[in-house]
């Protein structure tokens, strides 16, 4: 793009520079006047082509540092997991489970790279948190609410999504703003998630310390 604005400017300096030499003194300043407009509508076309990709770049170099932090981020999670604790087959681990498999299978349907990707992170996120309702004794309100409310929601936005592109029929190239900006979006359902896992963990360790089976250990 720097590349471009340099060939734009030199051709401009010779515009400029030629016309000086055929015109007299008198006659040069409406044209000079006139070339400099032109050289100046170009070069303000590209100074705002590299404004866009310079905000392009960081809003990308964001999303790469993010990527990064997600792979410590389920990790933790993933740890958070009581493995101790018979695995059970919940039923609203069941319902949840249903509804990510959908997620899954209408991300494969997404055109966008960057965004499929982040749909599939979101969705292992979520089978981290369905294991977590799995090891617990009992399905808790924060559990109910994660597969009834919080899946829900992320499903109503992928279909938004959809709803969005309906009429655009032509695959995006590159990794357009917009495109980024869906992506920023999306993520913030991990950050949901996890906080949901906690709250899920926090009401499991209350619930089975409350139990009689607890009280008798």
């Amino acid at each position: 793009m720097m590349n471009k604005l340099m060939v734009v400017l030199l051709f401009g300096s010779g515009i400029l520079l030629g016309f000086s030499n055929f015109f007299h003194r008198d006659e040069l300043t409406p044209v000079y006047i006139a070339a400099l407009i032109l050289v100046l509508l170009p070069v303000a076309f590209f100074h705002n082509s590299i404004k866009t990709q310079s905000a392009r770049d960081a809003r990308a170099f964001a999303l790469l540092n993010e990527a990064q932090n997600l792979a410590i981020v389920k990790r933790d999670a993933k740890s958070k997991i009581p493995k101790d604790r018979p695995r059970r087959e919940s039923p609203v681990a069941f319902e949840g489970s249903t509804k990510v498999g959908a997620v899954r299978s209408m991300a494969a349907l997404v055109r966008k790279p960057m965004l499929r990707e982040k749909i599939i992170e979101i969705c292992d996120f979520a089978d981290v948190v369905l294991e977590t309702i799995r090891r617990l004794p009992n399905d808790t309100p924060a559990a109910r609410t994660f597969c009834e409310t919080h899946l829900s929601r992320l499903t109503e936005a992928l279909e938004h999504c959809f709803e969005m592109h309906r009429n655009n029929d032509a695959p995006d190239s590159g990794q357009s703003l917009a495109e980024i900006h869906e992506v920023e979006c999306f993520s913030t359902f991990i950050t949901v998630f996890k906080r949901q896992q906690d709250t899920i963990l926090f009401e499991g360790t209350k619930a089975a310390v409350a139990s009689p089976d607890a009280q008798k250990i």
